[in-house]
């Protein structure tokens, strides 16, 4: 069964050196982009993330933020040398354009490259990770179960939308030969008045082939015959996991199909049950776009 790609999850680690607070965020994505937030400069325990997350999702965009308590993460410091560069340009600037505005040094702070951040050590990164990596994976494995719980909701919902279809394509097959004879009866008609008119007689064969040409433009068989596959392929893949980008495929050639039944309806009781057919398999298409 495949899962949903929605999913929410948080953790937490402390102890005497250090505390953690991990939130992990997951929504929709054609492919897995990981996102990790961490103030502290400490790319060793943001690429242990990235290479974590891979095990636990496929697919969608993952924003993993870690807020770290710890005294080793690295002091700010001003850059003394950048903030006087920017006090000496601001300056000039405002004596050239005549402004008496004031320099504000907490302004200059704001400023790129005015404040800095202490590097932290490999060896010290990897001690964190060790002691908050608990706390991820916990984080993680609480997303991946909403995600499945959703993904449940999702399928059982699929499965009902595939069932109405189903339905109604019975009623739309069974339609057709009703179809066919109301076109032919109301064909002989509008033909036998106009012959009337004219003082001519009708011609049965005439009749006969402009009802065989009526009958291919109209025909639906093959539309109908590729729709009942592809709900059959679509009941097998929500039994599968991960299975999110072959429904999307599937879901795709389901709307060819209704598109192509719409625009061959022959009257107003079958376009009305071609666009209910369309109407489900909107909410299929649309739904599919979450699963993984």
């Amino acid at each position: 069964m495949p899962t949903s790609m929605t999913g929410f999850g948080q953790a937490s680690f402390s102890d005497d050196e250090m505390s953690a607070d991990v939130t992990v965020h997951s929504v929709n994505g054609k492919h897995l982009k990981t996102k990790v937030t961490l103030r502290a400069d400490m790319p060793v325990v943001v690429e242990r993330i990235r290479s974590l997350v891979p095990k636990y999702m496929t697919r969608g965009t993952v924003d993993v933020s870690l807020r770290l308590d710890w005294a080793g993460a690295g002091q700010a410091a001003f850059n003394d040398r950048a903030f006087a560069s920017y006090a000496e340009q601001l300056g000039k600037l405002s004596k050239k354009l005549g402004l008496s505005a004031e320099i504000h040094p907490d302004r200059v702070a704001m400023l790129p490259g005015a404040m800095e951040v202490g590097s932290v050590s490999n060896r010290a990164a990897n001690h964190v990770w060790r002691k908050i990596r608990p706390a991820v994976t916990a984080a993680l494995e609480k997303a991946v179960r909403m995600k499945t719980s959703e993904g449940k909701a999702l399928t059982t919902a699929l499965r009902q939308c595939c069932t109405r279809t189903r339905k109604l394509l019975r009623r739309i097959e069974a339609r057709v030969p009703k179809t066919g004879e109301e076109r032919r009866k109301r064909l002989t008609q509008r033909v036998s008045a106009l012959m009337e008119k004219a003082g001519e007689t009708l011609e049965p064969g005439s009749v006969a082939r402009e009802i065989i040409m009526l009958s291919e433009r109209s025909d639906i068989s093959e539309e109908t015959c590729r729709m009942k596959a592809h709900l059959d392929h679509c009941t097998e893949a929500l039994a599968e996991e991960r299975s999110g980008r072959k429904l999307e495929f599937i879901g795709q050639e389901m709307d060819r199909e209704a598109n192509t039944m719409v625009s061959k309806a022959a009257d107003t009781t079958m376009t009305k049950l071609i666009i209910d057919l369309r109407g489900e398999v909107d909410k299929i298409r649309e739904q599919v776009l979450n699963l993984e």
